[in-house]
Order: C-alpha cells, then sequence, then structure tokens
C-alpha cells in the first residue's frame, strides 16, 4: 500500500506543478512573481497553505542594510565638509578659522573636526593649516568619497558615516521558499467544483472531490455606504432645499473684508487674535484695488460705528476662513432682488486645540433669508421648523454678535445636557448698508459636527472622523 498523499487545491497543485517544471528548489518570494508570473500577494497566501501541509518550506530573515540619507545625498552633491576645506587651503595653505567658519557655516566645525582626524591639517595660533600635498589630502577625501558613492565601507568608517548622519541602518525582511525534491508525487488535487464537462464525460468518478462543511455560516458581505457623517451633510442640504433654500459656495482662503469686515466686526475684536485665526504665510496680502468702492463703504461705515481708524491693509490680509458667514457676505453684494434664501455648508478652521467638543477644522451650515417685511419671527420660525424636520429639539435664549441685532443663540440637548448649536439673527443696518441691500436679512451659521452630535446622542466630536467599520455600521440615519 503506496503513502498516502496529501490532498491540495488546484491553485497549490499549480504553483508546485510549475516549480518542478522550472527545475525551482529556492527563491526569495520578492522573485517569485518574475520567475513563475504569479503576482506576489497571491503567490504568498498559496505558499503558505503549501508551508502549513508540510510541502515547502518558508524561511524569513531579517537583513540589514545601509541606505544614504538625504543629508548624505546633498554632501554627494555639494562635497563633504572637508573636501570644500582642503579646496580653501589649497592656495594659501593656512586660514585664520574665523575666515573658515564665515565661508564654511554650519559645516566649519565638522570640516575641520574631520580633516583633523585624517591628519591633513592642523590648529595653531588661530589658523587653520594644510599640513600634507594638497593632492594627497584630496586623494585620501576622495577615497571617503568614493566609499559613500557606492556605499561600500570599512567598519570605521561605517561608524563614522553613521555618527555623522550621512548614512542609516535598515532592515529589511527576506523570504526564502525552499521546495524539496519530488514533492509533486506526494500530492493530489481535490476538485472544488464540478463542471458540465466533468459530469457528461464521466471524470467525476475518478475524482476526489474537496468535503464542504454545509453547517457553517457563508461569509458576511457588506455592501459598500458612505460615511454616516456625509450621509448626514446630504440629509442637511436635502432639508435646506426642501425648504426652499439654493445651495452656493465661497473659497476656504479668504480675505478679512469678507471673513470679517463685511460682518460689522471691529478690526481690533479677539477673534482676530492668533488663538482664533489662522493667517495665509504666503501670500500675505491681495490686490484689493479693484475692490476700492466696496472698500471705501465698509470703511465709512466701521470709522462711524466703531470709530477707529480702519486699515485697508487688514482687510487685505489672506485667511483661512473661520466661518461660512463669509459666503453670505460675498452672496449680498449681488443685491437678489427679494425674497431671497440661500444656504452653504462648508470648512472653516479656528486654532483649537483637538478634544471631545472642539477641532480645528470643522463644518457650518450658513443659511441667509430675506424680504421688504420679512420679521425676527420669520427667523426663529425657519430654525424651528429646520430643527423639527431633523428630529432635533431647538430653544433659544438671546445672544450678541457683531453682525446681527436682534440675535438669538440656538440650543439643542445632546446627552441631558443643553449644548450651543448655532448663532442667528438680523444682519444690522450696518451690515446692510455695506452691502447695499434695502431690505431685511435673517442670518445663521450651526456647527455641523454639533447638530451631527445632537441628532445621534454622541458625547465625543472624534467620533464623527472614525474609520472602524464596526463603528460605522451601527449607524442608522434616517
Amino acid at each position: 500500500m503506496g503513502e498516502e498523499r496529501i490532498a491540495v487545491s488546484e491553485s497549490e497543485y499549480y504553483i508546485l506543478k510549475l516549480l518542478t517544471d522550472k527545475g525551482i528548489k529556492q527563491f526569495k518570494l520578492e522573485e517569485g512573481e518574475k520567475l513563475i508570473g504569479v503576482e506576489k500577494s497571491k503567490l504568498a497566501s498559496i505558499l503558505k497553505l503549501l508551508e502549513s501541509k508540510n510541502l515547502i518550506k518558508i524561511n524569513e530573515n531579517r537583513i540589514r542594510i545601509i541606505k544614504l540619507t538625504d543629508k548624505g545625498k546633498k554632501v554627494l552633491e555639494e562635497g563633504l565638509p572637508e573636501e570644500k576645506l582642503i579646496d580653501i587651503l589649497k592656495d594659501k595653505g593656512s586660514i585664520d578659522i574665523i575666515v573658515i567658519k564665515e565661508l564654511l557655516k554650519e559645516d566649519a566645525n565638522v570640516a575641520i573636526g574631520q580633516a583633523k582626524k585624517l591628519k591633513i591639517i592642523d590648529l595653531k595660533d588661530g589658523k587653520v593649516i594644510l599640513t600634507v600635498n594638497y593632492n594627497d589630502a584630496k586623494n585620501l577625501v576622495n577615497k571617503i568619497k568614493s566609499m559613500l558613492q557606492n556605499m561600500n565601507f570599512d567598519a570605521d568608517t561605517e561608524k563614522d558615516m553613521l555618527s555623522r548622519g550621512l548614512i542609516k541602518e535598515d532592515y529589511v525582511k527576506e523570504t526564502i521558499v525552499i521546495v524539496e525534491e519530488g514533492v509533486i508525487n506526494k500530492v493530489e488535487v481535490l476538485a472544488s467544483k464540478l463542471t458540465h464537462e466533468l459530469l457528461a464525460k464521466g471524470i467525476w468518478k475518478n475524482l476526489k472531490l474537496r468535503e464542504y462543511d454545509i453547517t457553517s455560516e457563508p461569509p458576511t458581505v457588506y455592501p459598500a455606504r458612505k460615511h454616516y457623517f456625509i450621509e448626514f451633510i446630504e440629509e442637511l442640504k436635502d432639508v435646506m432645499k426642501e425648504l426652499g433654500f439654493k445651495e452656493v459656495d465661497g473659497p476656504l482662503v479668504e480675505i478679512e473684508l469678507f471673513n470679517f469686515d463685511m460682518l460689522f466686526q471691529p478690526q481690533d475684536h479677539p477673534a482676530r487674535e492668533i488663538h482664533d485665526t489662522l493667517w495665509i504665510k504666503d501670500p500675505r496680502n491681495s490686490d484689493i484695488s479693484e475692490m476700492r468702492d466696496l472698500v471705501d463703504r465698509v470703511s465709512k461705515v466701521h470709522e462711524r460705528g466703531w470709530k477707529y481708524k480702519f486699515s485697508q491693509e487688514i482687510s487685505a490680509r489672506y485667511v483661512l476662513r473661520s466661518q461660512t458667514t463669509s459666503v453670505s457676505a460675498r452672496l449680498l453684494l449681488n443685491k437678489f432682488s427679494p425674497p431671497i434664501r440661500y444656504f452653504t455648508i462648508g470648512k472653516v478652521y479656528r486654532s483649537d486645540v483637538i478634544d471631545a467638543s472642539h477641532l480645528p477644522e470643522f463644518h457650518q451650515l450658513d443659511g441667509i433669508m430675506g424680504d421688504y417685511n420679512y420679521t425676527f419671527k420669520d427667523l426663529l420660525g425657519i430654525l424651528k421648523e429646520f430643527g423639527e424636520r431633523l428630529g432635533i429639539e431647538i430653544k433659544f435664549k438671546p445672544g450678541y454678535f457683531p453682525f446681527t441685532e436682534p440675535s438669538v443663540e440656538g440650543y439643542a440637548k445632546i446627552n441631558d445636557k443643553w449644548i450651543e448649536l448655532f448663532g442667528a439673527g438680523l444682519f444690522r443696518p450696518e451690515v446692510l448698508e455695506m452691502a447695499g441691500i434695502d431690505y431685511r436679512v435673517g442670518a445663521w451659521g450651526m456647527g455641523v459636527e454639533r447638530l451631527i452630535m445632537a441628532r445621534l446622542g454622541l458625547s465625543d466630536i472624534r467620533h464623527l472622523y472614525e474609520t472602524n467599520y464596526d463603528f460605522l455600521r451601527s449607524f442608522k440615519l434616517r
């Protein structure tokens, strides 16, 4: 009675047959795709199965390698510090150390230290002196440079290069696959499925079929879906459009004219300090010369209302927008005929520390609506309606904002605690005057992250950017 054969799948047999036919007894996994024409990840999984059946051996080795650092690449392009030093000393033979430091700057100390170690310079009476023939010194340095170029060092030079940060150690995993001779004769193929041809020709009678556990559960397959926060933003847009609002958009990089000045926020307001506002470093300012009429109008309103000297230079400064109300400020300049209803949803940026209730980058929903007979009561009514459509109870309390009067703050309950969600009010006459609007306009700005936290009862804003699949599948918005 012969030795019992080991059952393998068609794909496992295919790999073993390829290796046998090509006479491959040992190879690196990294080279496997090129050797036998099977994609690396697929090959690796099949080889693991073969190893588990003791048909092949897989050895994994940790290989130390040396890599050139960015500093090392720069040195090869510009020259070693000691190389630069002997080039400076070539003609005069000795130069004041102060001059050397001025010429070589941050490379001076390294150059002097390495050259002394090579015994090609000396220091005496405040001078750096070349103590050997220039060509001999150059040859010695070039020998070291050649080692760096070829990445082939003696032990002392390698240690020195590591300490100088010109090279660095790294380790890579090398996987060696060893195939025993005659292994193909130890296996038999298990058929995984019956085809029409196998049945028609009766071949199935001589095949050994793979056993299946009919009691095992099939794998759970989840269809693709959007992140629940994205779904919520789309729901907000649907609600706003159902209420008769049109969606608009505006730039993320804004100028202070629209982010603050048009909203009657004084230029010395604390919100413009570094702890709240993120300024653009380059370019620092925008050219607002073509907005001369608008800037003059805004300037007069600010100086009359806030009693200070308005700075057009501050108006021109670039910022990452800190509120989507900047979009509303731009929109008012279009002087649309009333009634008007517009909204925008987008990112805003604040200099906040990340915690359970704050992010430096978050979303706001801003809306404006207006007409000649528009009232504060109309504003509160639409906000109430908005909350009801989202299933969120909203309460109001009086508030203050530089650009609205009267103003309210809107609150919703998050985990039995009332949290501020938005600010709202009628645009002040000063804002409408700057925009050239002669009818009343209501406005509001909502924190979208806080809205969804109120909707879902979340206590940590960071969950809104969670990427764990199981966590994400637990949420249903509608």
